[in-house]
């Protein structure tokens, strides 16, 4: 961490202020949701893919609250966005301990408390550390992304701790109150900018400044860096050959991403496996992906992130078929190892590649408007899972799909080479 007069530099600040608010994020609404799976369905005897419908409902408000939050946060940054999402998310969940009928499900969680989420999460968080680093953006996105793995393996076994004792709406009670008391707090630690305190992006000292102003180009080159060379507007950004490959490759990982995460602790206890295990288990899985997080983050400043996505993609496909056979708990590690560290190591390296091709002035907008394309993985991919099992009462067909189609994601991602920058 680059140090300013014996201080660390505050960029480094909002990565851990934002790295523990997606902590807490992503710890109970994406990774704890396999805790509520069966609770839920056997109280209200739904059916696997009525209750993984609400994960597919999220996912779809997702790809369209995208650009609106991605606008709203270029337009009025990401404290205020965080803020108003933590609100609305913090709602969400106290309106869970209320819910009587699927219905109310799909509007409570998969609708407002994903609303919340999508203005409280990475969105924000990428975007504004965008903004503060250049050079070691990479690593700061991979330090951010700690945080997400490390929500998984404390929140997941502390929801089924809560359900096991309380129940499952006092458990979602207890969320909704800490994402109040700890998230906003917290959001006041963000600034968007590197000029709203003096600073300059990645902590450079002034004197660069004092060097452009006298013409040294190769000093302008350094201080500008890719933004000045690629910095393409949303409109230009969306007629690139990249931003279509891209969205493909993330629309292909999403896929098995989501089928996991929905169905992978519903999996483990039907083979056997105890709910507290299978919880522990999939937040051990979440934090092995730290290792994912930080490694392919850190190598992404100085590798080809094409290549390096290549190989998270085939770890990524190989956890999935592992998990498809894991009827025994050394299965389950190695499929904690596997997935772990391969969709670990793509979540720095997704906003670090739409840096690098399409610069930050768009930033927001760009990772908005990829969503809708990605939210159509998620909406289809848990729910096709669970009809899959209602139809043949296994797992096994919806796992080898989503195995294969993550490695498809490896191909794809081949050609998505950086488009020109338009003429103007």
């Amino acid at each position: 961490m680059r140090l300013l007069k014996g201080k660390i530099f505050y960029g480094w600040w909002i990565v851990l202020a934002t790295n523990v608010i997606c902590l807490l994020g992503f710890g109970t609404w994406l990774y704890s949701f396999g805790v509520f799976f069966k609770p839920m369905m056997t109280e209200f005897g739904w059916t696997r893919a009525m209750t993984a419908g609400a994960a597919s409902l999220r996912s779809v408000e997702g790809g369209v609250a995208g650009p609106v939050v991605g606008w709203a946060v270029d337009r009025y940054g990401g404290r205020v966005v965080i803020i108003v999402g933590a609100i609305i998310s913090g709602l969400g969940f106290v309106m869970m301990t209320f819910v009587n009928s699927l219905l109310g499900f799909y509007i409570a969680y998969g609708v407002i408390v994903s609303i919340g989420m999508s203005a409280m999460l990475y969105l924000p968080a990428f975007t504004v550390i965008a903004y503060w680093f250049k050079r070691r953006l990479s690593l700061a996105l991979s330090v951010l992304a700690v945080g997400a793995g490390l929500g998984g393996l404390i929140c997941a076994p502390a929801s089924a701790v809560l359900i096991r004792y309380v129940g499952w709406r006092v458990a979602f009670l207890v969320i909704g109150v800490t994402i109040w008391v700890v998230v906003i707090p917290l959001a006041l630690v963000v600034r968007n900018r590197p000029e709203e305190k003096g600073l300059r992006i990645d902590g450079d000292p002034p004197a660069k400044e004092d060097q452009v102003a006298a013409g040294d180009r190769s000093g302008a080159a350094a201080v500008a860096g890719p933004e000045t060379v690629r910095d393409f507007t949303i409109k230009e950004a969306m007629q690139s050959r990249a931003f279509w490959l891209l969205a493909l490759t993330f629309f292909l990982q999403s896929v098995a991403y989501n089928v996991v995460i929905v169905h992978s602790i519903p999996a483990m206890t039907d083979a056997g496996i105890s709910p507290g295990t299978a919880a522990f288990s999939f937040g051990l899985m979440t934090l092995v992906s730290v290792a994912g997080r930080m490694t392919f983050g850190t190598l992404g400043d100085f590798v080809d992130k094409r290549y390096l996505f290549m190989v998270t993609y085939c770890i990524m496909g190989l956890g999935v078929l592992v998990l498809m056979e894991a009827t025994t708990m050394p299965l389950i590690y190695l499929f904690v190892a596997l997935f772990g560290i391969g969709f670990g190591g793509t979540v720095p390296l997704m906003p670090a590649i739409r840096a690098e091709y399409f610069g930050r002035s768009a930033f927001g907008k760009v990772q908005g408007f990829m969503n809708p394309v990605v939210m159509l993985a998620g909406a289809t991919g848990p729910f096709a899972a669970g009809y899959f099992f209602d139809r043949t009462g296994s797992y096994h067909t919806s796992f080898l799909l989503a195995g294969l189609v993550v490695f498809g994601a490896a191909v794809t991602v081949f050609f998505a080479r950086p488009s020109r920058l338009p003429a103007r």
